[in-house]
């Protein structure tokens, strides 16, 4: 993968991304991820034509990790950016949340109004509304992970699903 790219234009567009992005709006709440996009968009501005860069998620790849370039490291770290610690989820309380929210759209579920995406929104506020420390805390990106995709969770769709029977049932 790196050896199809550039390193030292790699490095480049990441020093360039930091200087863009501490220069904007949101310079006290940049993530590795944040910057390898702008440096992504650096790079691939500055592509040959025919030039294929690899996507963004290549160059999140180069902040952390077995893929991790230290030039890159190095630099975020100086400007002061980590990643932040994972949440972790309670699956008691996921499961619980989860019921409350089907529980409470219950009503426009039966209407064929309610879609699992407004279910995972909803279990989300849920989830989040009393936590203390909000730099711990999952992202809505997680819940709706946790109804579509590869990482969608069974017991959680088995909810929605069974919410969802009951809502044809009563028709």
């Amino acid at each position: 993968m790196l050896s199809m790219l550039d390193r030292k234009r790699i490095v480049a567009s990441f020093e360039q991304a930091l200087v863009a992005l501490k220069a904007g709006p949101r310079k006290d709440s940049l993530s590795p991820r944040a910057v390898a996009v702008r440096a992504h968009e650096i790079y691939r501005s500055g592509a040959a034509p025919g030039e294929n860069p690899s996507s963004w998620e290549t160059f999140r790849r180069f902040t952390a990790g077995r893929l991790a370039i230290p030039e890159v490291v190095e630099l975020l770290n100086a400007a002061g950016i980590r990643s932040a610690a994972r949440a972790r989820l309670d699956r008691q309380k996921l499961r619980h949340v989860f019921e409350e929210a089907i529980q409470r759209m219950e009503a426009r579920l039966v209407k064929g109004q309610a879609k699992p995406l407004q279910i995972a929104r909803r279990a989300y506020a849920i989830y989040t509304q009393d936590a203390a420390d909000h730099l711990t805390q999952p992202s809505h990106h997680t819940f709706e992970r946790l109804i579509y995709g590869k990482t969608a969770d069974p017991e959680i769709l088995t909810l929605i699903e069974s919410a969802s029977k009951r809502k044809d049932d009563s028709r």
